[in-house]
């Protein structure tokens, strides 16, 4: 399966910086899909162009789409609304404005983010899939939710068998069948083909935030690469002011504490860059300090 490498860690600490920096670095090798599931992304504003309606090339050897609520949906429609109703309307008295409701349940747009990665990487089309991931508490979610679904789903197997003679022209035990296989097809694709950089910026709470995603990761079985500690001071431009030498040092010590609490982990450090958001320039500098321990 394509490998899928995943940025992930508390909001504005730069995860999308270091996953644009990293495709650009893997499209120089082979075909990659740069995917953000993150509301907030700006996948958009860096390319210049809009990214929220369909995969886009958007540099040589590099495609890139942003999973936006909208478009999850619309391809969640397409691709499940139809069996959906038919399993619905076989046994209660319901028009298609029943999927209306389905769509607004809590974990379908998660859910399908992680059916479309699933495909993407199953497609061959390419040989490495950026993810640039939610904010923490939502990436965390769309996990648990995955994990929840696939439980909820076998429950399912048994009630059917209880009430089987309630359907007719129907046999929703095969649309339950199909679920749980995609939903086992997506676990194991984030257990063996998906590994996670977890981006922290040199401060206390995005540090300690970091090393729990670190761990809640684990518990998934999703394998973390190491750590990517963002916007670090220089010392020679902080020595001469007592402001900037005091937020230097502060940042020292959030620099240790995550040295040692990663083990043996990887702690990529990028420091304080200057310059805007293009591809030619800040971004290259990036990828070029990143992408030796990302590779």
């Amino acid at each position: 399966m394509t490998k899928i490498e995943m940025f992930t860690g508390k909001g504005g600490v730069g995860k999308t910086t270091m996953s644009v920096a990293a495709a650009l670095h893997y499209a120089q090798s082979g075909r990659t899909l740069l995917i953000s599931t993150d509301p907030s992304g700006s996948l958009g504003e860096i390319f210049g162009r809009k990214l929220d309606q369909k995969v886009v090339r958007v540099a040589d050897n590099l495609d890139a789409v942003e999973l936006t609520r909208k478009l999850v949906l619309k391809l969640w429609r397409e691709k499940f609304a139809d069996e959906i109703y038919t399993v619905l309307s076989a046994f209660l008295p319901v028009g298609r404005e029943i999927l209306d409701y389905i769509e607004g349940a809590p974990g379908i747009d998660e859910e399908f983010m992680l059916d479309y990665l699933l495909t993407m990487a199953q497609s061959g089309d390419y040989q490495t899939i950026v993810w640039d991931t939610a904010p923490t508490v939502t990436t965390l979610n769309l996990l648990f939710v995955q994990q929840l679904f696939y439980s909820h789903l076998t429950q399912a197997q048994k009630v059917y068998l209880k009430v089987k003679s309630v359907f007719s022209s129907v046999d929703p035990l095969t649309l339950i069948n199909e679920w749980l296989d995609l939903t086992a097809r997506i676990i194991e694709m984030l257990r063996t083909a998906t590994r996670a950089w977890v981006v922290a910026n040199p401060e206390p709470l995005p540090v300690a935030q970091a090393l729990d995603i670190a761990t809640a990761l684990a518990g998934f079985e999703i394998g973390v690469n190491g750590f990517i500690l963002n916007k670090l001071l220089p010392l020679e431009l902080c020595e001469p002011h007592p402001f900037w030498r005091a937020k230097y040092d502060a940042q020292q010590d959030c620099r240790k504490i995550l040295a040692q609490a990663a083990g043996k982990r990887p702690v990529k450090e990028i420091p304080e860059l200057l310059g805007n958001m293009k591809i030619d320039g800040f971004l290259s500098e990036v990828a070029q300090l990143l992408c030796p321990s990302v590779v």
